[in-house]
């Protein structure tokens, strides 16, 4: 035994042996660190798609516009789940993104990158190339207008006026191709239902010869626009009314108004009730020479406005006589139950005095005696011509056909009538 130590081959040989021994013990449990990490990798590895990423392009913006460019793409990631939740919900640094920095103009197909993730983290991008546009920029100055809509569906009566707006021109900015197709640069107002004027900002639109929205951009990109709407008017001449006599010795010669026209303001309907404004008085006891007087004007119910506040009446008389022939003396006389007369039935068109009702007045005349004398009720006609109105019931003027060198006071100056057509009775 002691020879076998002492010799260096057997020595050699044991040496070996145990290093040989020592190798394969380290290398079995390499082997199985390396099968437990692939066991656990494969337990803790998964995959997440984040949907509808946004794709943010880099290419030089003030040369050139972007198009065509899809709005997104899905993300699908994998790796350990800690560290998906980190990139998706902690971090949420993912970015998917084209790079065309040193790109010239034209049709191009760029591959869609993503940066933004933990290290260990693998992307995969749904789709992994897209299709894109690159033009050239072009900024170009036009002219604006402002079109109305629902013009029609004004309340009856309002009318639209003159647009103001501002600005009357933008730069528009986009490709070449698209700056060319422009033919106008509009923003609408919706003026339906509209009672009082109108102040807002509307966005600005570029369009096509077609009217077709053309995608550039406006700048800037609203218009401040005020649109004014009238209400209906109608312009009637004044009509002065008297209250009182003169007193004796005196005579009317004549009553004139300054401005002899008003202008008033309502809704259709309260308009049609207006042929003539009486709405003004004077008491013709205070009278005692030609005098003008002026006279504040009211607003009658149902007017929202009248276009003048005062009227300059003018009251003209003439001194009578002190020995008057008792023929010449004016005199005031009253016919009872005068018909009306309607003018403009036909045999298709009927109509029906309601107001009075039984279709007559009285009349108050006055005029000087030999006049009075000879006057016959059948000398007084009361006419209402309703040959322009439709079937309906209507506030009609009387036409009083009086005989020269009578006046008519206190008389009723309006009837109310229905009107009935041959289609409507059946």
């Amino acid at each position: 035994m002691d020879k076998l130590l002492n010799s260096s081959w057997f020595v050699k040989i044991i040496a070996f042996l145990l290093a040989l021994m020592m190798y394969t013990i380290v290398t079995m449990e390499t082997q199985e660190e390396e099968t437990n990490r692939s066991i656990f990798s494969k337990m803790y590895t998964e995959s997440e798609t984040i949907q509808d990423v946004e794709i943010t392009p880099y290419f030089n913006e003030k040369d050139y516009v972007l198009t065509d460019l899809p709005s997104s793409v899905d993300i699908t990631l994998t790796g350990s789940s800690r560290l998906i939740t980190k990139a998706i919900k902690v971090d949420k640094d993912v970015e998917a993104y084209i790079d065309l920095t040193n790109e010239d103009p034209g049709n191009k197909r760029v591959k869609v990158n993503v940066r933004g993730l933990p290290e260990g983290v693998k992307a995969k991008v749904k789709p992994e190339y897209v299709d894109v546009m690159l033009h050239k920029k072009v900024t170009k100055k036009m002219p604006v207008n402002v079109d109305l809509k629902n013009v029609r569906k004004l309340p009856e009566g309002y009318t639209a006026g003159d647009v103001e707006f501002s600005p009357r021109s933008v730069n528009v900015t986009g490709p070449e191709g698209m700056i060319n197709q422009i033919s106008f640069i509009t923003g609408f107002v919706d003026v339906g239902n509209a009672e009082e004027t109108i102040e807002t900002k509307v966005p600005l639109r570029a369009y096509n010869q077609q009217g077709d929205l053309i995608d550039v951009q406006v700048n800037p990109e609203t218009a401040k626009v005020t649109v004014p709407i009238s209400k209906p008017k109608k312009t009637v001449p004044i009509s002065v009314r008297t209250k009182g006599e003169l007193e004796e010795g005196l005579s009317l010669a004549s009553i004139t108004t300054d401005p002899n026209e008003i202008t008033l303001t309502g809704t259709t309907t309260s308009l049609e009730k207006y042929d003539t404004f009486n709405e003004i008085s004077i008491d013709l006891s205070k009278i005692k020479k030609d005098t003008t007087l002026t006279v504040d004007v009211p607003v009658p119910e149902g007017i929202d406005s009248v276009s003048v506040k005062e009227v300059n009446v003018s009251v003209d008389v003439d001194v009578e006589a002190k020995e008057v022939n008792d023929q010449d003396q004016e005199v005031t006389r009253t016919f009872k139950d005068v018909p009306l007369t309607l003018l403009g039935t036909t045999d298709e068109k009927k109509a029906t005095i309601i107001d009075p009702v039984d279709g007559t007045v009285d009349v108050t005349v006055k005029g000087k005696k030999s006049v009075l004398d000879g006057l016959q009720k059948s000398d007084l006609k009361g006419v209402l011509d309703i040959s322009q109105l439709e079937e309906g019931t209507h506030e009609v003027k009387i036409d009083w056909k009086n005989p020269a060198d009578i006046d008519l006071t206190d008389t009723v100056q309006e009837a109310s009538v229905e009107i009935q057509t041959e289609t409507s009775s059946q």
